[in-house]
């Protein structure tokens, strides 16, 4: 098994002890930046919690290329590190971060919750090429020297936004969300993640919350319903966007989403924490009953 040394920095994008005993470990996109994450890292630290972007081996940017099998087992064993020093865990993720997310808590069923942000299980929105199903055929063809570039609207509906973000990508090839290509081996391994994902979705029992643009280019709504059908979670949420497109952490309704995530880890935790008393009330219920006796 992986292991973690939780004290080398090189683990980690960002790393912020807090004092609740609750941990949230946040995922950006393939290849993604931490700027991508938006507000949300800010608004959790002062809720208190813990805040965690590791640094993935071939998934995080400019680490190499690896399986997605061993991006599951990094954050699984991630997770199983941070119940040792926390009662609960959350996962949050943005994008294919989302649905690593997903993979992750069908495989360990001890995270509390999880804030699926444009979760991805079909690249099936508006922007995408039509080619983009033959991708995958063409790499096991062995034809892998090759990049998918993206393009306009690059994520975002917000045209300022929008404008930098071009501006960047001619300029550098990347822009402060990331990389705006990917090679061929990181898409094949992100297409094998989205498949085990949507595979096993039955396996999550963790209470979740979903925040989806309806107008979404790279995921349509057809990728929400698929995961709120098929979970087997108590608690199942899900909030739609109008107003922005698939990053929605800094698009239009940035401020909804920053504030609904945090809101729902808080009430989760809130809801597990009034459970664990109620249940101790009854254990001393039934402890006087057999002594009355």
């Amino acid at each position: 098994m992986m292991t973690v040394n939780l004290e080398q920095q090189e683990h980690f994008e960002a790393f912020y002890q807090g004092h609740t005993g609750h941990a949230v470990i946040l995922l950006p996109g393939l290849c993604g930046s931490e700027l991508e994450l938006g507000a949300i890292p800010r608004l959790i630290k002062q809720s208190g919690h813990s805040v965690i972007i590791p640094r993935i081996l071939g998934y995080s940017a400019h680490t190499g290329i690896t399986s997605y099998s061993s991006w599951i087992e990094t954050i699984d064993v991630l997770v199983q590190s941070m119940l040792k020093s926390h009662s609960s865990v959350s996962l949050v993720g943005l994008s294919m971060g989302a649905t690593l997310c997903l993979a992750v808590a069908q495989q360990n069923q001890s995270i509390q919750s999880l804030v699926l942000l444009s979760p991805v299980l079909a690249f099936d929105g508006w922007a995408i090429p039509w080619y983009h199903p033959l991708l995958s055929i063409v790499y096991k063809l062995g034809i892998r020297n090759w990049v998918y570039r993206e393009g306009p609207p690059y994520g975002v509906k917000n045209h300022e936004l929008r404008r930098r973000i071009e501006n960047a990508v001619k300029a550098n090839k990347v822009s402060e969300l990331g990389a705006a290509h990917l090679p061929a081996k990181h898409l094949y391994q992100s297409l094998r993640l989205v498949s085990t994902a949507k595979r096993n979705l039955f396996d999550v029992v963790s209470d979740f919350l979903i925040i989806h643009s309806i107008n979404d280019e790279t995921a349509s709504p057809k990728n929400p319903d698929m995961i709120l059908q098929q979970a087997s979670s108590e608690t199942k949420r899900i909030i739609w966007l109008s107003d922005c497109y698939h990053i929605i952490t800094v698009d239009n309704e940035r401020e909804i989403v920053v504030n609904e995530t945090n809101n729902f880890i808080n009430q989760i935790l809130d809801k597990v924490q009034s459970q664990s008393v109620h249940d101790t009330d009854n254990i001393g219920l039934v402890i006087k009953d057999r002594n009355r006796d």
